[in-house]
């Protein structure tokens, strides 16, 4: 998970340095992540650290919410694969807080138990990890 918002919206609101701090912002949020319900966003390896948000703007559509955040209406919580390319091209820039944000897991991948795993498996896992292994996604 990235905090980001514009370069446009931090130079107007400014950057917050705690998680305390995104209550005086506007925080657009996600309404299917559990990172996210009930006008709180979880923070921590565990997501045990809950802050109150508010903000104009929840939405079930992530490209929605970097949609409004790329204009500058707010900041946004989102995975990296939602707002790598934005990082990347200068549109949103990502800041950190006093705790960590919540970590999602990352990548897995599930087969039976068998001394021979099949080549189509083994070919998919190897294709994978050389695709993610040095993606974008992964947080600098």
């Amino acid at each position: 998970m990235r905090l980001c918002a514009s370069p446009e919206y931090l130079k107007k609101h400014g950057t917050p340095n705690r998680v305390a701090e995104l209550s005086n912002h506007n925080c657009l949020s996600y309404s299917l992540s559990s990172a996210q319900r009930g006008g709180t966003w979880a923070f921590g390896q565990d997501g045990k650290i809950q802050v109150p948000v508010t903000g104009n703007l929840m939405s079930n559509n992530g490209d929605a919410l970097l949609a409004a955040a790329v204009k500058g209406q707010g900041i946004i919580y989102q995975p990296n694969f939602i707002v790598s390319e934005a990082l990347a091209s200068g549109a949103l820039v990502a800041f950190e807080l006093d705790h960590p944000p919540l970590d999602l897991g990352g990548l897995h991948v599930l087969f039976a138990p068998d001394r021979r795993l099949p080549l189509k498996v083994r070919a998919m896992i190897d294709y994978l990890v050389e695709v993610f292994e040095n993606s974008p996604c992964r947080p600098s």
